[in-house]
């Protein structure tokens, strides 16, 4: 058994093991997830190291799913965080500690239409370049968040993303659509109406939020009436989904995604009624 534990864990193994998980190359976002799941599964024992057991697992799992109602995808990424908690503290072998299968649904995208009807009522620049670039690239909203100027080639119409999902960098195109507003909005950053080195800096020159990305997008679909409920993650499945649709080798568009693996990308394999219809007139066996 680990030195890490004794009669009590320690109040800070949660940081030790975040520590751990940034010298393994673990993404940020990752660290903190991990390090919330365990904290929360630390106070449902006491922090007793006798409580570490498979039964009590179970019974977290339990908590998970009736009391707290988490889907089944949640509670995947909570026995995620908690085998590399285990495997970190040396008690690996504790049981037989499995993750639920998660659903394989069919994601939320959105029309063409739609998608024109949320630009057409974006009521500025910024917003509407927001979302331009969401759904002309398929970027995260974090690496949304992330991106500095001159991560942008207008010329060549590419975008970098440095440290991506998984520490990755990657290089995305972007339509000839998103390349005017970019002008545009360089040029009110030139003339003083933003400051720093982030496409979409806080009046405090530090990246924006996913939060407020969030809102912004919320807000701009509320105006347009679109009743489905879209996130900016909405506008990456519809890009996808669109790329799919207009013959793209899923190669292709697991690159632009940034999928480590092709499975990943596999999802959206899925065909919309009207895109089922016009592949089977193209290709309808002529007996």
């Amino acid at each position: 058994m680990s030195e890490i534990i004794s009669e009590q864990l320690e109040n800070n193994v949660t940081d030790n093991f975040r520590n751990r998980l940034y010298a393994n190359g673990k993404s940020r976002n990752t660290v903190k997830m991990y390090g919330y799941i365990v904290d929360q599964f630390l106070d449902f024992i006491k922090f007793n190291k006798d409580a570490i057991t498979a039964e009590n697992i179970e019974a977290f799992k339990e908590h998970l799913s009736i009391e707290k109602g988490y889907s089944k995808s949640t509670i995947y990424l909570y026995i995620r965080a908690l085998q590399s908690f285990l495997s970190y503290i040396g008690l690996e072998n504790l049981g037989h500690l499995k993750a639920p299968k998660r659903p394989q649904k069919v994601p939320n995208y959105l029309m063409n239409d739609e998608v024109s009807m949320i630009i057409a009522n974006c009521r500025n620049l910024k917003e509407r370049l927001i979302v331009k670039l969401l759904v002309y690239t398929g970027i995260r909203v974090s690496e949304l968040c992330s991106i500095r100027i001159q991560d942008i080639d207008i010329n060549n119409k590419t975008l970098k993303i440095r440290n991506g999902k998984g520490d990755k960098d990657r290089l995305v195109v972007f339509s000839e659509k998103v390349v005017s507003d970019l002008r545009l909005y360089f040029m009110e950053m030139r003339e003083g109406k933003g400051k720093g080195d982030f496409l979409f800096p806080t009046s405090k020159s530090k990246r924006i939020s996913p939060v407020t990305i969030e809102r912004v997008i919320r807000t701009i679909v509320k105006r347009s009436g679109i009743p489905k409920k879209v996130t900016p993650h909405t506008f990456r499945h519809t890009f996808a989904t669109s790329l799919l649709r207009n013959g793209a080798d899923l190669r292709i568009i697991q690159l632009l995604l940034g999928h480590s693996s092709i499975s990943t990308t596999q999802i959206y394999t899925h065909m919309d009624d009207r895109a089922l219809k016009m592949g089977y007139e193209k290709f309808i066996p002529n007996y």
